[in-house]
């Protein structure tokens, strides 16, 4: 979070505080005492009417605990048929091609950590869904993995100006059966166009620091990030750049599956 975030957050903090404080004195004031049995359920009442902070939707009671993020159950058998169709491909291709250079297809293609410099053996073992990566000759000079066993990030320079984040994740977030919420979703999917590396269906959405490539496969989610150094860099403003990324995925766990 920016410096400008933290002042934000700081100043609504204590308008928060400085709020309950004021209506905390005034229910004092009035005569109610804090070991009235109605005292607790008074103050939280006048506390949801004051609030300037509430989301469009209703959060949940007080009290009531988050529904935790569900963990995903991962295909491994899907995730290798994908690395043996890619296979495949580039085989036919190497077979209809006289050329020194050949023009490999786009794929997902396996890969092992000793390849890679900086990528170290015990952070792909500890993952426990297929960790990718795109593939590029200073992403293989400079790439690193981190990984939280269901989740994990990889960061890499790119080119010259351009640097990446890939990461994927096992959990996922209940959103529940709110119209709004499946109205949106249904909008989104429906603007999706399908990777030609795994033939999943990927959004890409702009924020101020970062061009984002979403996308599903083998029961997890990855979002695949590049962040450029001039504001006005054609590839993050247009999106050759990335799709062209993520059309060549390495897999770094071929051997992974459930324990």
């Amino acid at each position: 979070m920016g410096t400008l975030g933290r002042v934000r957050g700081e100043v609504m903090r204590k308008i928060a505080i400085a709020a309950a404080t004021s209506l905390l004195a005034a229910f004092q004031g009035a005569g109610a005492q804090q070991n009235d049995p109605e005292f607790a359920e008074r103050l939280r009442e006048a506390l949801d009417e004051r609030a300037t902070t509430r989301p469009r939707l209703a959060p949940p009671p007080i009290g009531t605990p988050a529904r935790e993020a569900a963990v995903d159950a991962i295909d491994w058998i899907e995730m290798r048929r994908a690395l043996a169709v890619s296979a495949q491909r580039d085989s036919a291709a190497r077979r209809q091609t006289t050329t020194a250079v050949i023009a490999r297809p786009p794929g997902l293609r396996a890969a092992t950590a000793e390849r890679f410099r900086r990528v170290a053996a015990i952070e792909i073992n500890l993952t426990r869904l297929p960790l990718l990566a795109p593939e590029g000759t200073r992403v293989a000079e400079t790439l690193k993995v981190y990984s939280l066993g269901d989740s994990y990030s990889a960061i890499a320079e790119v080119d010259n100006g351009v640097g990446m984040r890939m990461s994927g994740a096992r959990r996922k977030i209940i959103v529940g059966d709110l119209k709004s919420a499946r109205s949106r979703v249904a909008a989104m999917r429906a603007e999706r166009k399908s990777l030609p590396s795994i033939g999943a269906p990927y959004l890409i959405t702009r924020s101020e620091s970062a061009t984002d490539l979403t996308f599903a496969a083998f029961g997890a989610g990855y979002v695949l990030s590049i962040m450029c150094d001039a504001p006005d860099d054609i590839r993050c403003a247009e999106d050759d750049f990335i799709t062209k990324l993520a059309s060549n995925i390495l897999l770094f766990n071929p051997e992974a599956g459930e324990q």
